[in-house]
Order: structure tokens, then C-alpha cells, then sequence
């Protein structure tokens, strides 16, 4: 990393009196946060231990700590890259500043679809400093912790990722009769793997392990379904209408012919049909070409192309202009 050096030598400044041992430390079970105050994309699920199986990075991270706010940019090109395969960042701010501090700040500098608390997590401590993280493995247990701007925390994140089997599922071992319903799930299909798994589960000839084992995994299908049914229904609320539409079009095409499918069909013919929300899309859409665009350029740079792209005529009043506004770190 470009920023190893700064992250060093800052965090090193910010550490007041003799060095004391961060918690959890390496070999340790991993506890569950002790409180949260979600203010950037608040996740479906942060439960250390729901989510055995796969990735999770905790961080303890300042408004006002440069070596911090230099890593921003990396760790949502790490969300970028594995939060779909099994990777849970939470990033927990620890100076004490307001929800609408915090979010300009990691808007401004990059962040964008990684959870974000205003403090919590006061089971994780720090040795005095931060930047300051702990990546837990698949077994639930402290695999490194340390400052994250060092280079072979990259190193020991991209070896466990390998280890993640089934992202989303929470566990990497199923009886082998349900490997039919995984693989079709490892499409996105979850309505071709419900169907495999519950012939295993009334399958009088299987195990009693395979049946265990499939109704879990039907359980596991069924929150995911329900999970992103309400996400998709609380992006409807926040007038983030193009990733709503995105979630019930994948919906309408896993649960085909089946209610959950026929519902999300429903939202989508309500949502093409009105002419507000085709114009909040419309926005969403342009934004998103505009970040990308936009991802490994100068700060201020991106900050005057968002002011840009919120002073917009053609997009005033939308969500996207909100978004863009507050990204620009303007409120």
C-alpha cells in the first residue's frame, strides 16, 4: 500500500503512554460488538457469530486521525472487491464526533457502501492508537490485528478470503448430498437450490445428518429471501429506487412463478409506472457513472464534480443529488 509509510509513522504519534495489548489479541474468539450507532449502511446482520464462515474486519478509526483517513479509499476498494464473497467490514469511529461528522468524512474521501458506527464495539480495544483492526477468520477466532495500513494485513485478509465457501451462509460444511442445492445457490439461484435442498429434506433415504443439515440450509435460503425483501422495501423508503429495483428484479427471476417472485413483480410494474421515480433512477444512474469515473481521482477533484452534480438542474431534489451533496462533504 502507497500509504504504509504515513499510516506507520502517524499512528505511531497517536499513541500515548507505554504500549499496552490490544483485545481481542490473536487465537482469541472473536465477541460480538458491545453496542453500535449504525450511520452509514447499516448491515442486515453484525452478529460476530451469525456470520461463522466467513471474513470480518473491525476497525477503530478517527475524524481527525490522517492515517486514517488515508486508508478509506483502500478499505472500500476491499468492500469493493469481496464484499460479495464473504467479507464484513464494520468501522467504528472513536473521537466522538456526530453521525453527520462522520459521514462527510468518509463520503468525502471515498467510502461508500461499508458499514460505519459512531462508536461502539468497546470490547475492542486498542493499544492506545489507531488506526487499529482485527481480522477474524472462518473459525471465528482473531487471525491478525494491528494497524491495517500495515502491508501483511492485505496479505493475511486475501489467504482467509480463500477459505470462504459459501458467502452468505454463514457456515462452510453441508453434508455432501446437498451439494447440488450449494452450487446452484453459488449461482444466485436461490430458488433452484431451495428446491434441491428440500429434496434431501424428504428424502426418506437420507441421513439424519443430510436432513439437518437441509432444513438449516432452507432456514439460511428463507433469511436471505426475507432479508433482501426488506432491503429492498427500506431502499423504496429512502427514495433509493434504483437499488431497490435491482433487488426485485432478482427476486422476480429466483422466485419465478412463486409468491415472493410475484410480489416483487408487483413493485416493479408500480415503480415503472411512476413517472417520480423513473426520474429518481434516471439521477441514481448518472451518480453512479459519476463515482466511478470518479474512484482514483484527487480529493477535490471529486469534491467539485459531486457539488457539480447536485447543483444540477435536472437532477435537484432527487436522492442522488442528496447523495452527491453529502459526499462532496457539503450538508
Amino acid at each position: 500500500m502507497k500509504v504504509r509509510g504515513l499510516v506507520s509513522l502517524a499512528a505511531a504519534l497517536l499513541v500515548g503512554g507505554p504500549a499496552l495489548a490490544a483485545s481481542p489479541q490473536v487465537g482469541e474468539e472473536a465477541p460480538d460488538f458491545a453496542s453500535v450507532s449504525w450511520v452509514m449502511n447499516e448491515p442486515r446482520q453484525a452478529s460476530v457469530r451469525a456470520l461463522r464462515g466467513e471474513v470480518i474486519f473491525v476497525e477503530k478509526w478517527g475524524v481527525k486521525c490522517p492515517p486514517c483517513l488515508a486508508l478509506i479509499s483502500h478499505i472500500q476498494q476491499l468492500q469493493d472487491e469481496f464484499g460479495g464473497k464473504g467479507l464484513h467490514i464494520f468501522a467504528f469511529e472513536a473521537q466522538n464526533h456526530s453521525a453527520d461528522e462522520i459521514r462527510s468524512t468518509v463520503t468525502s474521501r471515498g467510502g461508500r457502501t461499508y458499514a460505519v458506527s459512531a462508536g461502539g464495539a468497546n470490547n475492542y480495544q486498542t493499544n492506545g492508537g489507531i488506526p487499529h483492526g482485527w481480522l477474524i477468520g472462518v473459525d471465528g477466532k482473531v487471525i491478525w490485528e494491528g494497524n491495517p495500513g500495515d502491508g501483511r494485513f492485505d496479505q493475511v485478509l486475501r489467504a482467509e478470503m480463500a477459505k470462504v465457501r459459501f458467502p452468505g451462509l454463514g457456515r462452510n460444511d453441508f453434508d455432501r448430498s446437498l451439494a447440488k442445492s450449494l452450487e446452484k445457490y453459488m449461482r444466485r439461484d436461490i430458488g433452484a437450490a431451495r428446491k434441491e435442498a428440500q429434496k434431501v429434506a424428504d428424502n426418506a433415504r437420507a441421513s439424519d445428518t443430510a436432513k439437518a443439515d437441509a432444513q438449516d440450509l432452507l432456514e439460511r435460503y428463507q433469511r436471505i429471501l426475507d432479508g433482501q425483501w426488506a432491503l429492498a422495501q427500506q431502499y423504496e423508503t429512502e427514495r433509493r429506487y434504483l437499488d431497490a429495483q435491482e433487488i426485485y428484479g432478482w427476486l422476480s427471476t429466483t422466485m419465478k412463478r412463486e409468491e415472493l417472485g410475484n410480489q416483487a413483480d408487483e413493485r416493479l410494474d408500480a415503480m415503472k409506472g411512476d413517472d417520480a421515480v423513473k426520474r429518481e433512477v434516471d439521477a441514481a444512474k448518472k451518480l453512479r457513472a459519476l463515482q466511478a469515473q470518479l474512484q482514483n481521482r484527487p480529493a477535490e477533484e471529486r469534491r467539485m464534480a459531486l457539488e457539480r452534480f447536485a447543483g444540477d438542474d435536472k437532477v435537484a431534489g432527487t436522492r442522488a443529488a442528496e447523495d452527491a451533496r453529502e459526499a462532496a462533504g457539503k450538508r
